[in-house]
């Protein structure tokens, strides 16, 4: 009985995958809205391409969150 590992993941395991998705977005917004602020300063384009590296930034997160999620699932 001791030997069979659960198909079931601990509690462990759902803690490490919502603090990647928190994670995961965090670091793609993050880096979407100063890569924007940055290229506004740039072209003079204040502020419409933070507003694209923001949504860029959050389509890349829900993008990881599923991938994240598929291997959650998988394991």
């Amino acid at each position: 009985m001791g030997d069979q590992k659960s198909k079931h993941p601990g509690a462990l395991q759902a803690m490490a995958v919502t603090t990647a998705i928190g994670a995961e977005m965090a670091i793609t917004v993050t880096l979407g809205f100063f890569g924007g602020r940055l290229l506004d300063e740039k072209f003079n384009t204040d502020p419409w391409l933070m507003v694209t590296g923001i949504l860029l930034g959050v389509a890349a997160g829900v993008w990881g969150i599923i991938l994240i999620v598929k291997r959650f699932l998988d394991a």
